[in-house]
């Protein structure tokens, strides 16, 4: 959200939610809270111009990253499509029929092999789909420095299914960072006659199959009234498009080996009975040294991105102090009056100092935050008084501070959550454990309403053993819950 859209969000809470307080308070004190507000706005604008630096950095390191990526590509398509003979292979093939010469090079139903050994792509998958998918001969990836967007190209050899030689899919972001995009355009499928497998050839009723992938979808960003099947459909997509970009594009010899397990991989030894397929063991040792590389290079960017990163939030720290300072009446903005309020009671002059309501009116204002929200949990949010996000250095992931003056809800003055993950870029969480709030008598939040900002702070179910819908349904919660997780320390 850029800053003029926090502004304005700002503004119409204030005139929406504060107006009759605003219109009892003195003159002077209202040009005193609107002063604050301005400062407030240039702390906003700082900050906003630190994160498109950073942004702009990373996508630019990300792109170079790209490039260095493509030579070891190059020799893993020549190696998987037979194009590059591995050295020590058998040569007596080449003397044999063109047709049984092509069956024996290169690796056969390499990507089919790869996907299926993905849980989540495994799902999308059907028996129907796997023939097509046979003729699948590569994947590539590429992403614009210049637009926060991502595409993904499927190469197919002739096949008896569809005339097209690359199917697309593209995703086009509104916010990287939080994962939101603008819409999903895909390839329009050219398939012969009675070979369709995205609908049921008689009654052309829809049906299950990866291929529904390829489907363009348009994301109503800020349409309220959105079909949830649809929002479902859309976050469903951009999940198997990040997973092919991540994982199968970026590791596809482990995903191939059945060596990938939930972002940990681990060499398994392959063998086979019959002694004709040394030249396919050859192979895939050759396309093992080509991840080693690609896996040296990942951590290469990870390392240079965790630094750019630092640095982005040391810059910020002095402009988060400041926001801290004025929102709290720590220190009053330069040119506020300083008359006899400050000689008055502690309490009364707590009260006139800083931005009253300030996360509360803040987080109220951010259409997904405010989802969230039930009237019982306003009161105790106007107590927060900030909202803190760092860096996890053991281990992948973040965590989140929320501290809270004295109140008569519960007892303690943070409460945290806390997200570990197996793998950050591809967004596979470890676990998220939140605060055990420790709650006044009958001043629980969450057991007076169904749903309540504070059930964020339970920790969710991380599916592991669980499959089919199930596993589905916990993915979809784990993810609204990063989700949220993710909005705080970004809009706020």
């Amino acid at each position: 959200m850029c800053s003029d859209e926090k502004d304005n969000d700002l503004r119409a809470s204030l005139d929406k939610g504060a107006r009759a307080d605003l219109l009892a308070v003195p003159k002077d004190k209202l040009e005193n809270l609107t002063q604050k507000i301005e400062a407030l706005r240039q702390i906003q604008s700082q900050r906003d111009e630190l994160e498109a630096k950073f942004l702009e950095e990373r996508a630019r390191h990300e792109a170079e990253c790209e490039k260095l990526y493509q030579p070891l590509f190059t020799k893993r398509f020549d190696i998987v499509s037979g194009l590059d003979g591995v050295q020590g292979a058998a040569n007596g093939a080449m003397d044999l029929g063109e047709d049984k010469a092509s069956k024996e090079k290169g690796v056969p139903n390499f990507w089919l092999t790869a996907m299926k050994n993905n849980s989540l792509l495994a799902q999308e998958i059907t028996k129907a789909d796997e023939e097509a998918l046979k003729y699948l001969i590569d994947i590539k990836s590429s992403r614009l420095v210049c637009c926060p967007e991502f595409k993904l190209e499927f190469f197919f050899g002739p096949n008896p299914y569809f005339k097209n030689y690359v199917l697309a899919k593209k995703f086009i972001m509104i916010d990287e960072v939080k994962l939101i995009f603008d819409e999903a355009i895909g390839s329009k499928i050219k398939w012969y006659p009675e070979k369709c497998l995205t609908r049921e050839c008689s009654t052309r009723k829809p049906k299950k199959s990866f291929f529904n992938f390829f489907k363009s979808l348009e994301f109503p960003f800020y349409d309220e009234s959105i079909d949830v099947k649809l929002l479902h459909q859309l976050e469903h997509d951009y999940e198997i498009g990040v997973t092919i970009k991540k994982e199968i594009v970026c590791h596809a010899i482990s995903w191939f080996c059945g060596d990938a397990t939930c972002g940990r991989r681990t060499k398994r030894k392959i063998e086979y009975d019959n002694p004709a397929a040394g030249n396919l063991v050859q192979k895939i040792e050759s396309l093992r040294k080509i991840e080693i590389e690609l896996n040296k290079l990942e951590a290469e960017f990870l390392e240079k991105r965790r630094k750019e990163e630092a640095n982005y939030v040391k810059l910020c720290q002095p402009l988060d102090t400041k926001r801290y300072d004025i929102v709290n009446g720590v220190n009053e903005v330069k040119g506020a009056p300083n008359d006899g309020a400050m000689v008055q009671s502690e309490d009364k002059a707590t009260k006139e100092k800083g931005v009253p309501d300030f996360w509360f009116i803040a987080m109220e204002s951010h259409h997904e935050l405010r989802q969230n929200i039930v009237r019982h949990d306003q009161g105790a949010l106007k107590y927060l008084t900030d909202i803190k996000w760092c860096r996890i250095n053991d281990s992948e992931g973040f965590k989140l501070e929320f501290t809270f003056g004295p109140n008569p809800y519960f007892k303690n003055s943070v409460l945290e959550k806390t997200y570990r993950m197996i793998d950050e870029t591809y967004i596979v969480l470890e676990e998220a454990i939140g605060t055990v709030i420790d709650w006044y008598p009958g001043q629980c939040l969450i057991e007076k309403a169904e749903r309540s900002f504070f059930n964020f702070f339970k920790p969710p179910e991380v599916p592991t053993d669980v499959e089919g819908f199930e596993a589905e349904k916990l993915r979809y919660q784990l993810r609204c819950d990063y989700d949220i997780g993710c909005v705080l320390p970004i809009t706020l």
